[in-house]
């Protein structure tokens, strides 16, 4: 009886420990999504800034810039959909631990 209450104690204690460690990777994907986010942000004013500058006069290097900077965007705004999608999904897990750990 006493082993099988040790074993229990163990089995939850590796759940709370695994939970922790879950929210903690649930932390950090959600901040480095903020942070994406912000640089996208950024990343939009600069171009709309360049756009307008393009428009008042043709510049070869100007186009290459936004051209670049595009690009950059493009590839961030993937980076982000994968950042969201394994955020969803740490999340996923760390209701399951909860819910298992609730229910010990």
């Amino acid at each position: 009886m006493e082993r099988t209450d040790t074993q229990a104690d163990d089995s939850r204690e590796q759940l709370r420990q695994q939970y922790r460690e879950q929210i903690s990777q649930y932390k950090s994907a959600n901040a480095e999504l903020a942070d994406v986010a912000w640089t996208l942000s950024e990343l939009e004013q600069q171009i709309s800034a360049l756009e307008a500058e393009l428009a008042e006069h043709e510049d070869k290097h100007l186009a290459r810039r936004i051209r670049d900077l595009r690009r950059w965007r493009s590839s961030l705004e993937d980076s982000v959909l994968r950042q969201m999608y394994r955020a969803e999904e740490i999340a996923g897990e760390v209701a399951q631990l909860r819910t298992a750990l609730n229910q010990e």
